[in-house]
């Protein structure tokens, strides 16, 4: 078994080749070890809509049980509602989810008792009895836990409405929920602050999560919001944790451009704390040098929306996220989260009397380029330590001279090497990723 199964958020891969039944029995049975070590008892655990989370869900429920584990299942849910109730009620929470990915897909997605995801401590304690699992016997019959389903997503519900706490008569709103686990939830949520709005591609079938929509198909939801004349529209992923928007005239605003807009709305509000934002080494350039035209700084950590939620609470900041859509409001939650963040913009979009369209009208976006590498996974780590990338790694940030950075690095949810160019000149960022990729391609057969 591979000793390192979590990537940037949780584990990942395809069904039946890298992510098996087997695979989550094992995980099921190694955070029941490791819970009883800490004397815990209680897990809850839910999934998105694919077709293999019941059988990846069922193993782990099964692992975990034989291990003395009492597990609540709540259904289909957006992650941000696993971290939400766990919060409240249990020693961990289980998402059975590969997120964006399209359904061949599946991955794990593991919080702790107060709502955040494995520390990178807990990480390597779990992946330690994984690979010494079989060390470790089953309990007596009289031992195991117990297994019941229970909808809690009402509680999630109540909580954004609760904290939202504003009328949305009168705005049109569309929802694009990818065919994923944000259907119910967004319903309800929309529908009790009285929005008038619609929801689209909710009518999933396991197969078609993310499928030609979504946030990372972003075409969908503004070619509906332009179309059929809606104020506004929303895009979540497969499991809820981001969201992309689209304004009235059809401009598309990604991770960066929303958090812009929240900071300046904030901030005029006095509620951004610190007068900072964290986000990830994948957030623009220009995006940082507006912030700071504003007064606000940016604080970078690694990608993925954990390391973000570490820092906004060591030092109770209040706004981070990623570009990709995973936004955090530290005083509601401590996860990316979709539909709490579609209705914190429209609330202070409300309360400011300020347009989005105006938020952003001094947002500078530096021109890039981004692309992937297919590489095996035990290559990916690699390849970009290998002197022939180094080299070509220098020389290209040389071309940029100071004017752009170079990102590259493993993905740590797909076998691939990811690069990011960003500069003034799009031209030169395209030929700058071309040697990259060139460079790459042509090490991974050396290793």
């Amino acid at each position: 078994m591979n000793s390192k199964l979590f990537g940037t958020d949780g584990i990942r891969g395809i069904v039946c080749e890298n992510l098996t039944p087997t695979l989550c029995y094992n995980l099921g049975k190694a955070l029941a070890i490791m819970a009883r070590e800490e004397n815990a008892k209680n897990f809850v655990i839910g999934g998105d809509t694919r077709l293999s989370t019941d059988m990846l869900k069922f193993s782990f429920i099964v692992g975990a049980t034989s291990h003395g584990m009492n597990v609540t299942d709540i259904g289909i849910v957006p992650t941000p509602a696993i971290s939400h109730i766990t919060n409240q009620m249990y020693d961990f929470g289980v998402m059975i989810t590969a997120s964006h990915n399209p359904p061949q897909y599946n991955g794990i997605k593991i919080f702790e008792k107060d709502g955040n995801k494995l520390t990178e401590c807990k990480i390597k304690q779990l992946e330690y009895i994984l690979v010494n699992i079989n060390d470790y016997g089953l309990q007596k019959y009289d031992k195991i836990g117990k297994y019941e389903v229970i909808d809690l997503s009402e509680n999630y519900c109540r909580a954004i409405i609760n904290d939202i706490k504003i009328n949305l008569t009168g705005l049109k709103v569309a929802l694009d929920c990818s065919f994923g686990a944000c259907y119910k939830c967004a319903d309800t949520i929309y529908n009790a602050l009285n929005a008038n709005y619609e929801i689209f591609n909710d009518k999933f079938n396991g197969l078609n999560i993310n499928k030609d929509c979504g946030a990372l198909n972003v075409e969908f939801i503004q070619k509906t919001v332009t179309m059929n004349d809606f104020d506004i529209g929303f895009a979540f992923d497969g499991d809820g944790d981001r969201v992309i928007c689209v304004t009235k005239s059809g401009k598309v605003l990604d991770g960066d451009s929303i958090m812009y807009v929240l900071a300046k709305y904030l901030k005029l509000l006095n509620l951004l704390y610190g007068d900072v934002v964290v986000a990830t080494i994948l957030s623009n350039c220009g995006f940082e040098q507006s912030l700071a035209r504003h007064g606000i700084k940016l604080l970078r950590t690694n990608v993925g929306d954990k390391n973000v939620s570490v820092e906004l609470q060591k030092n109770k900041y209040a706004l981070g996220g990623e570009k990709a859509g995973h936004i955090i409001y530290n005083d509601f939650g401590k996860t990316g989260d979709g539909i709490y963040i579609s209705l914190l913009l429209l609330k202070l979009q409300k309360i400011s009397g300020i347009k989005i369209e105006e938020m952003l009208n001094d947002l500078v976006i530096y021109p890039y380029i981004e692309c992937d590498i297919e590489v095996p996974a035990n290559k990916k780590y690699k390849v970009i330590k290998t002197k022939t990338v180094i080299n070509a790694l220098d020389e290209c940030l040389m071309l940029l001279a100071d004017k752009g950075r170079i990102v590259l690095r493993p993905s740590g949810t797909e076998n691939k090497v990811r690069i990011l160019v960003e500069g003034e000149d799009n031209q030169l960022n395209q030929k700058i990723a071309n040697i990259l990729t060139k460079k790459i391609q042509s090490s991974i057969k050396y290793l």
